[in-house]
């Protein structure tokens, strides 16, 4: 994520925050409300919300039913990106989830609110946080519901397949600059113009339509 600088602000964010039990719902508010530039919309203000943000110990039917509800009722704006905390999740569950706008994923055990709050802004900007472990159960389930699908040609660049490729083994956005010989920027605006032009959600998915059209 690029910093903001000396004397710059952070751009300002709205969130809109639900959990599992009240009183990590309660301390994530809280620390959003405090921080510069944040804004805390009720769960179910969508429509005023830059991304959602959901923390629970193991995501359920109940959690995915939550990000159901999102996809629909934001899908008119073309959805809101969702931001997990967890530390559990099936490999089932991250494919349906990241079929109705989770955009990523951080261990909940390993991070605090600060960290939170760097991801969902730098999630606003192109990354996408996840284990490289979860990135790669995703590239394995989308690659088996694709196995019996014959794709003939793509409508993908070589250099939009290039990144792909490298977002699929785990890396990030500047990691994958670095391996291709570019600039940071370069591989956003790689990623967020073949994502506008397919009509994607977001960079998973992305991904997840490479490896359905066999190029990844």
């Amino acid at each position: 994520m690029t910093s903001p600088g000396p004397g710059r602000e952070p751009a300002p964010l709205t969130v809109a925050v639900t959990a599992g039990d009240t009183i990590t719902a309660e301390g994530a508010e809280a620390y959003l409300r405090g921080a510069e530039g944040v804004r805390v919309v009720d769960w179910g203000a969508w429509d005023r919300a830059d991304i959602a943000l959901v923390l629970v110990h193991r995501v359920t039917d109940r959690t995915i039913g939550w990000m159901e509800r999102v996809c629909k009722e934001t899908e008119a704006r073309g959805g809101l990106p969702i931001l997990l905390v967890a530390d559990e999740i099936s490999e089932r569950d991250l494919v349906r989830a990241v079929r109705y706008g989770l955009v990523g994923v951080l261990p909940r055990r390993e991070v605090g609110y600060a960290r939170v709050l760097e991801a969902a802004r730098s999630t606003l900007e192109g990354s996408a946080p996840m284990p490289a472990r979860l990135v790669r159960s995703l590239v394995e389930s989308m690659r088996s519901l694709a196995s019996a699908v014959q794709q003939h040609g793509t409508d993908l660049s070589g250099r939009e397949v290039d990144v792909l490729r490298l977002i699929a083994e785990g890396l990030s956005t500047a990691e994958v600059a670095a391996r291709l010989n570019y600039s940071e920027r370069t591989i956003k605006n790689v990623l967020h113009e073949m994502i506008t032009r397919l009509g994607l959600r977001n960079r998973t998915h992305a991904v997840a339509y490479a490896i359905k059209r066999g190029v990844v």
